[in-house]
């Protein structure tokens, strides 16, 4: 098993890994918080920013594991308010068009921090 760091951070920032490659898959995670302190970058204005910053963190993970945004199944996706839900799926799927678009599920609960945004994603080789 290997792990990958969370987007630009490097060992000894955070203490826990973004991602697990368990041979043809990849379960990755992505958040716009600077790990450490726990607080939302401050380009992750709106849920929109938040979103793509999450999207790209994530991208650069799965990329970490030779993987690609074409090559999500699921993505569990979670935000801290109901109103965010528009806002949230019309940026998620911008940024994943044409597709293919894994299969998604969006709920609502409490985040770490300041986050709003969660994703939790299975990428397949």
């Amino acid at each position: 098993m290997k792990t990958f760091l969370p987007g630009p951070f490097r060992s000894g920032e955070v203490p826990f890994p973004a991602g697990v490659d368990v041979g043809d898959l990849v379960y990755a995670d992505a958040s716009a918080l600077d790990l450490p302190g726990l607080a939302r970058v401050p380009e992750a204005a709106t849920i929109a920013d938040e979103t793509r910053i999450c999207l790209e963190r994530l991208r650069q993970t799965l990329a970490d594991a030779g993987c690609t945004l074409g090559d999500l199944v699921k993505v569990n996706c979670y935000l801290t308010d109901d109103s965010d839900r528009a806002e949230f799926w019309q940026t998620f799927d911008d940024v994943l068009a044409p597709g293919p678009y894994p299969v998604r599920i969006t709920q609502v609960g409490g985040l770490a921090g300041e986050a709003r945004v969660l994703l939790d994603a299975v990428a397949a080789r």
